[in-house]
């Protein structure tokens, strides 16, 4: 049987007024957020083995984890993917990390599906992108293919790929009313290409150059 250690504090720490400050055998053991020590159940009194002191340590990181994860989804909608590669730069465990994000799945704080169609819908109306760069945006968030299949769907629900990147095309070619017409061309096409439509799109949009 492992040695045990007695609670012999538990003090508020000054600067910051939701954290208690753990004694064990009078010496200074670890921090807890005060929610994790009312979920813990410990008290002033209690002989704590080190698998107890273990288990109260992962509570505690899967606490601060959960509450990253929070703050993150506060700020924005974030893909699973996302989160997890914020909570691993954040020095968290994989096992905290995971049981965290099936925790806000269960809670469905996080929902991969719905992210993939909301980021496409608002990318769309913000910043509009032709299926290739959408399709790279939404791989690079860890997305399935299933997934970004039904985003672009989404983002393209009301007008195809190709009334995007013509109206796209004719607000271009009026900024470049000072080139002459090959110069003009290039901009638009070059702009196009960029924004992640296809040469095909593009090259139906410079058939029709004189139409805009």
């Amino acid at each position: 049987m492992s040695a045990t250690r007695k609670v012999t504090a538990l003090e508020i720490q000054k600067a910051k007024k939701n954290r208690v400050s753990v004694f064990l055998d009078n010496v200074f053991a670890f921090g807890l957020d005060q929610d994790v020590l009312v979920e813990s159940g410990i008290a002033r009194g209690d002989e704590l083995s080190e698998e107890r002191v273990a288990e109260i340590l992962d509570l505690e990181e899967r606490h601060r984890a959960k509450q990253k994860a929070l703050r993150l989804l506060a700020v924005r909608a974030r893909s699973r993917r996302e989160l997890a590669d914020r909570l691993a730069m954040a020095k968290f465990s994989a096992a905290v990390i995971d049981g965290v994000l099936q925790e806000l799945e269960r809670l469905q704080l996080i929902d991969d599906d719905a992210f993939a169609r909301s980021f496409s819908q608002n990318r769309m109306a913000t910043r509009p992108a032709g299926k290739i760069l959408l399709q790279r945006e939404l791989q690079q968030k860890g997305l399935s293919e299933t997934e970004i299949n039904a985003g672009i769907a989404k983002a393209y629900e009301n007008q195809t790929e190709s009334q995007v990147a013509r109206a796209l095309a004719e607000k271009r070619k009026k900024s470049c009313g000072s080139l002459d017409e090959r110069k003009a061309k290039q901009r638009v096409s070059d702009f196009l290409l960029r924004r992640g439509f296809s040469w095909d799109v593009v090259s139906e949009i410079l058939e029709d150059w004189d139409q805009y």
